[in-house]
């Protein structure tokens, strides 16, 4: 020291490097070692793939796990999600999501998106969202500059032509589902024919309006078209009660006049055999035919009647004993 509170002057050359000399080459190795390993292993995460490059060519595409590549930029490692669904939205955008969403219709190049022409040249407001997995990595990596643009692109096509081809009561009501389908359908078959790698998990439309300008007036036709299904639908339902009960009653009346019918016949064949059967016997033997079906018949007829008369064939006229107030002699 020079003096109180002076420092202590250090000079670098006083130090002395010859017991370290023998460590320098061991720990160079280890942190080569180190360094060497950490550019060697990745590790891809549980819900993603990951693709390996080496000198800039597609060399591999490996799953979840650890996994070594070659170091010092030999390989080059690009990982996504492919088991997140991703979202495209159109016409709106979802600013918060969870319990309380917030979505915002209002922002710049929305109208343009959403506002559509329908077949019957009327304009409809449509907000739909596309959902869609990665199932080919290195497609969608390497084959499309910008896949998100191209789905977005392809999307707004394919919908536009799908509602150009629908009346505005099938956009809105009826044909949703089907627009929704189609819609799915050759969305996924266009990307496939560019390669994009993706599958199209959903189309959903989240709605479909009148432009703002004519919606009362399109209010006022929905109320009158659901006023007349209304009155339609309840005369289907009583045109469905009473057809079926006129119905029923005409075959009722059917079957009971072909019942009536062959009783009508089975009574007048099974006549017909009988009488046939007794005029067989009866060419048989007339007279004794003849007598037997009169006593048979009187057998029937006598006991019904209150008063008998026995008359004298040799009787010339039969007044004579018909004494009118008096008593009947023969009984």
């Amino acid at each position: 020291m020079n003096g109180y509170g002076d420092k202590p002057e250090f000079k670098f050359e006083k130090i002395q490097f010859d017991p370290f000399k023998k460590f320098i080459i061991p720990i160079a190795i280890v942190i080569g070692i180190i360094i060497l390993g950490f550019s060697s292993v990745f590790t891809v995460k549980a819900n993603q793939e990951a693709v390996i490059l080496r000198f800039g060519k597609y060399s591999d595409t490996v799953g979840p796990g650890l996994h070594f590549k070659m170091p010092f930029g030999i390989d080059n490692v690009y990982a996504a999600e492919v088991k997140r669904i991703y979202n495209e939205e159109f016409g709106y955008r979802t600013v918060r999501s969870g319990r309380e969403s917030m979505i915002d219709y209002n922002f710049r190049g929305a109208a343009e998106v959403s506002l559509m022409l329908t077949g019957d040249r009327n304009c409809a407001v449509v907000h739909w969202v596309v959902r869609y997995k990665i199932k080919n990595l290195k497609e969608f990596l390497f084959n499309v500059r910008n896949v998100k643009s191209t789905i977005r692109d392809v999307s707004e096509a394919v919908m536009r032509r799908i509602v150009g081809d629908r009346s505005i009561d099938e956009v809105l009501t009826i044909g949703r589902r089907a627009i929704e389908d189609v819609a799915e359908t050759e969305i996924e078959a266009v990307l496939d024919s560019y390669g994009c790698g993706i599958d199209i998990q959903v189309v959903n439309l989240k709605g479909v309006n009148p432009p703002a300008q004519v919606k009362d007036a399109f209010d006022a036709v929905n109320k009158a078209v659901q006023m007349r299904d209304q009155i339609t639908n309840e005369a289907e339902g009583k045109k469905n009660k009473i057809i079926p009960a006129a119905m029923g009653k005409k075959e009722q009346v059917i079957r009971e006049a072909e019942g009536y019918k062959i009783k009508r016949i089975n009574e007048a064949t099974g006549d017909t055999k009988a009488f046939l059967a007794v005029l067989k016997e009866y060419e048989k033997a007339k007279d004794i035919t003849r007598r037997r079906l009169y006593l048979e018949m009187m057998e029937k007829v006598v006991p019904k009647c209150e008063d008998i008369y026995i008359i004298d064939k040799e009787q010339k006229g039969i007044l004579p004993i018909l004494k009118l107030g008096e008593s009947k002699v023969l009984k």
